[in-house]
């Protein structure tokens, strides 16, 4: 990151170094870290439902877009910083449901959950900036400033100095890779998230034979209030992937990545929990309430299986493309250097350290980038 290769957001490089000077860790091991971090946000995600709509709803919504969610399960076996982003999003929606926002523990919870939402990623500070619009319409006091929490408009400014100083030090420019942005991309990465249908399959047979008109059970009012605002702020945050779209189509600017708007996951599980509290609200039979249980985490289960196999497939050292780079562990070590070209080949065989591997590049400006990068990278002709 010092080098300027990639001067994004520090939290997670900050985080990871605090760490290391504690309790050392490889590479292989951020993995677990990102599955702590996964862990963290869904825990976050139920708590705050469950406060909303109850165990039952709670559980159902978690459960189903955990099972489901392609962002949720594959970044959990990612050594980055997504699955920090999305804990931090789930942390951001969690302060939300705080009953006394005047409270000075509650106001320093809202100012280090945005602030750090803002410093794992840079569109951190669009799910912040919805979720401070939304306590700006929300709000019944009267001002512009009076509307806005303090420690939000706080953690906005600091982002945006911090943001300044961040693209000051960047000297490699980011995101050119094409990124794939039509219509079935969009659907993708919602469909990747959570299939519609599934949440209904539990309920099909229990609609026709259990409603009752009678039944006009409500949440309490401080709580309806408070879902409100957090309603929308989780629709605010599901539309952020057709905005970057809609904007990768009005200019030139592409940012459409599908990990980019892994906070939204957060927001699903919130809106998919509205959606069962309104569905167990027309049971008027308790008992009735553990068939859509039971089927929604066998369900669950099998799309779990489904995402395990899939995975595994993936990692399978006949279709990885990992693999491939590698040299053979057949091979024997051997004093003579082993040339290689492409920085994909290169790094992950000099990262092993099994043989002295040298980088083939005749570019001077390639190699002049790539110094300043790591004074460890051997070149084929120094």
């Amino acid at each position: 990151m010092l080098t300027g290769i990639n001067f994004s957001p520090s939290l997670y490089f900050l985080f990871n170094f605090c760490l290391q000077l504690v309790f050392p860790t490889s590479i292989e091991q951020l993995r677990v870290q990102s599955l702590v971090f996964i862990i963290f946000g869904i825990v976050l995600s139920f708590l705050l439902t469950r406060k909303m709509f109850g165990k039952p709803a709670a559980f159902f919504a978690t459960i189903l877009v955990l099972s489901q969610s392609h962002l949720l399960l594959s970044q959990a076996q990612e050594a980055r910083h997504y699955a920090m982003f999305f804990a931090c999003g789930a942390w951001v929606l969690f302060v939300q449901s705080l009953d006394d926002d005047n409270a000075k523990k509650n106001k320093w919870l809202t100012f280090f959950s945005h602030f750090c939402l803002c410093q794992v990623h840079y569109l951190g500070i669009i799910f912040s900036g919805l979720s401070g619009t939304v306590y700006y319409l929300t709000s019944k006091k009267n001002g512009l400033w009076e509307r806005i929490p303090i420690p939000i408009a706080v953690s906005l400014l600091l982002s945006v100095l911090f943001y300044f100083f961040y693209l000051i030090n960047q000297k490699s420019v980011l995101n050119t890779w094409s990124k794939p942005n039509e219509l079935s991309d969009l659907l993708t990465t919602y469909n990747d998230s959570l299939l519609i249908i599934t949440i209904l399959i539990p309920f099909i047979a229990l609609s026709k034979t259990s409603y009752s008109k009678g039944d006009t059970k409500t949440l309490p009012k401080k709580e309806t209030g408070c879902s409100t605002a957090i309603m929308i702020t989780s629709v605010l945050w599901l539309s952020v992937p057709f905005l970057f779209w809609v904007l990768s189509h009005l200019s030139s600017l592409n940012l459409f990545v599908d990990r980019y708007f892994i906070p939204k996951e957060s927001a699903l599980i919130f809106l998919t929990a509205y959606g069962f509290s309104f569905i167990l609200q027309k049971l008027n039979q308790r008992n009735l309430k553990n068939i859509p249980l039971l089927g929604t985490f066998g369900l669950s289960l099998i799309l779990i299986l489904v995402s395990t196999k899939r995975i595994a497939f993936g990692l399978n050292k006949d279709t990885n493309y990992h693999h491939s780079l590698i040299i053979e562990e057949t091979y024997p070590p051997s004093e003579q250097p082993i040339i290689f070209e492409g920085d994909p080949k290169y790094f992950p065989n000099d990262y092993l350290g099994k043989n002295e591997c040298l980088f083939s590049i005749k570019n001077e400006s390639l190699i002049e980038l790539y110094q300043n990068f790591s004074s460890k990278i051997k070149f084929l002709d120094q």
